[in-house]
């Protein structure tokens, strides 16, 4: 078959390679907006973290929010779930026997197998970007059903993103992809007007810079600042609480 350009058509096995390559390969290993901006992140969202509360980190990777975590020596129990084996097994390595570390699932479909209301708090950290139609309400939904009523879910999302700048054709066989996967754009209003029918309430959305933390951080920022053309505010940060 010759060589023809065509947009990528995401099915759970091209993420699933995707990001397990991401995960094990520098420098992009290194580049996880959790791993640069997850300290921040936890300090944004306003939650106690010196309170013991049921966490679930839904879309983890490799578990950056739990060395953040660690580092910070919050007192959250934490658990982990993810579509990349590869990364689960990365955060089961490092974290086991720790009394804060509950466990980490790889997962390949929603529901999961995880009872309901068991968490106080939900974080899609940079998840939402990533689900097409067929998979965001279903996450949005397994959320609210793992979340206790008035738990809260935290959401991290760039901010209105011009994703053709990020597209990206293999020359092999012309698939064109945004280099991280990314599906759809998303504003506070659009973000909020998804969350409400799953029984969220906005208690904060607000478009953030998490700022820079050494060069890295600089040149992340730099990136995402150029790609999304948005130097203010490259990203949202939405707190929404289960009614």
């Amino acid at each position: 078959m010759g060589f023809a350009e065509h947009p990528i058509e995401w099915d759970d096995a091209k993420v699933s390679r995707l990001w397990d390559y991401y995960s094990r390969t520098p420098p992009y290993s290194e580049m996880y907006f959790s791993k640069v901006f997850g300290d921040r992140i936890l300090r944004r969202t306003g939650l106690p973290l010196e309170a013991p509360l049921e966490v679930l980190d839904f879309g983890c990777g490799p578990g950056f929010l739990w060395d953040h975590l660690r580092a910070m020596d919050s007192a959250w129990r934490y658990t982990g779930l993810d579509f990349s084996s590869d990364s689960v097994a990365l955060v089961r390595n490092k974290a086991q026997g720790n009394p804060r570390f509950v466990d980490a699932h790889y997962v390949s479909r929603l529901p999961v197998s995880l009872a309901p209301g068991q968490f106080d708090v939900v974080l899609l950290i940079e998840v939402v970007e990533h689900l097409k139609d067929e998979y965001l309400d279903g996450t949005l939904a397994e959320a609210a059903r793992l979340l206790k009523r008035g738990g809260v879910t935290v959401i991290t999302t760039p901010n209105e993103e011009d994703l053709s700048k990020a597209t990206k054709i293999c020359p092999e066989c012309g698939a064109i992809f945004h280099e991280w996967q990314h599906v759809r754009r998303w504003s506070a209003q659009t973000l909020t007007e998804r969350m409400r029918p799953h029984g969220f309430a906005p208690r904060r959305v607000q478009a953030v810079d998490f700022g820079t933390q050494g060069p890295l951080a600089h040149m992340i920022r730099l990136a995402r600042r150029m790609l999304r053309g948005n130097p203010g505010t490259p990203h949202l940060l939405g707190v929404y609480q289960r009614t």
